[in-house]
């Protein structure tokens, strides 16, 4: 159970610093999935609401992908290419990061360095440390959006839970959670669900649009990636690469890889799945998903500083090549997996 009386001294600190500042940075790590952009977008609202008079910026290394731009107040997603198109001064007096850790920021990390108060906000259990003013982390949350939900109804919030921001919070529930079939689905994650679901606003639309909806040409890319998968480990490993040559193909984005991985890991009688995505840097990213008996967290972490995530579901970021990288990596998870009992 999420309680984040826990957290008192810090969000004590957090609204002194509030109090004072009238520039308020809000960002995430790399392109926003569904739990942090519904995070970002619900924390603004939080913020909006108890200080009317701060400006309020949601400033992101990779534009919004276009299956979140349905969302409530998605139009205020800046990159910093947008964002400096506004004439704006980018020193901040308040920094918050949600959903991950500061070192994959990308280029909106300097303008968050600068500010005087930074503060992190998320629900895994592993990440790079860093000097923040303020750290809120709990990992027996689903989803940084259900612990945003617990932050918003302390009395230091009091936020309303009217329906453009029961969305917000029910888009990371439902993609954390994988439309509530993963283990970190709670008793309390379906209750919050349910008052959520009770300021009428259209579920379907936002899981389906959020989640499902894919392009044509990413539909061919998929079935493409999936075509390519192959077996280890004695049948209880499988895996895909996504090179960019194959994006460019199908005029695919980055962001059109979500899902892949949730295809693969759905296969009868394995234990580890693994996607590797060519970045267009040339560096690798890897996701993971674990049937629950090999902690993939902590094997990315294993990798790489620049891994973590769930014990069911992780991924790193590799200077690798993907070629390199698939066999180094493989090699070293069927060592993993052999090892299970």
């Amino acid at each position: 159970m999420v309680d984040v009386k826990k957290f008192k001294s810090e969000i004590t600190q957090w609204m002194a610093a509030m109090e004072s500042s009238t520039r308020v940075l809000i960002t995430s790590p790399g392109a926003a999935d569904g739990d942090s952009i519904g995070a970002q977008l619900a924390l603004r609202t939080m913020l909006l609401q108890r200080f009317p008079k701060a400006a309020v910026r949601i400033i992101n290394d990779e534009p919004l992908p276009l299956r979140y731009q349905f969302l409530p107040a998605a139009d205020v997603v800046h990159t910093p290419e947008s964002f400096g198109a506004t004439q704006e001064s980018s020193t901040f007096d308040v920094a918050i990061i949600v959903d991950g850790g500061i070192d994959r920021a990308g280029r909106v990390r300097p303008y968050f360095e600068k500010a005087k108060t930074t503060v992190f906000i998320d629900h895994h259990a592993v990440s790079i440390e860093f000097p923040y003013s303020i750290r809120i982390v709990e990992s027996t949350a689903s989803s940084t959006t259900e612990l945003m939900y617990h932050l918003s109804q302390s009395s230091d919030f009091k936020t309303r839970v009217d329906s453009d921001f029961a969305q917000q919070i029910y888009l990371g529930l439902v993609f954390d959670t994988g439309f509530f079939r993963h283990s970190n689905t709670t008793p309390e994650v379906m209750e919050l669900s349910a008052l959520l679901l009770r300021t009428g606003f259209d579920f379907t639309r936002v899981g389906e649009r959020g989640m499902l909806e894919r392009s044509f040409s990413s539909l061919k890319m998929m079935s493409e990636t999936l075509n390519r998968s192959e077996l280890t480990g004695e049948g209880k490993i499988i895996w895909s690469v996504l090179p960019q040559q194959t994006l460019k193909k199908y005029q695919a984005t980055d962001d059109d890889r979500e899902g892949i991985i949730d295809h693969l890991f759905l296969t009868q009688g394995i234990e580890v799945a693994v996607l590797f995505f060519e970045l267009a840097s040339g560096k690798t990213k890897v996701s993971f998903r674990s049937q629950g008996n090999i902690d993939v967290a902590s094997f990315a972490r294993s990798l790489t500083e620049h891994g973590g995530g769930h014990k069911k579901a992780a991924g790193a970021l590799l200077e690798q090549s993907i070629w390199d990288a698939a066999p180094s990596v493989l090699n070293r998870l069927e060592k993993v997996v052999g090892g299970t009992k």
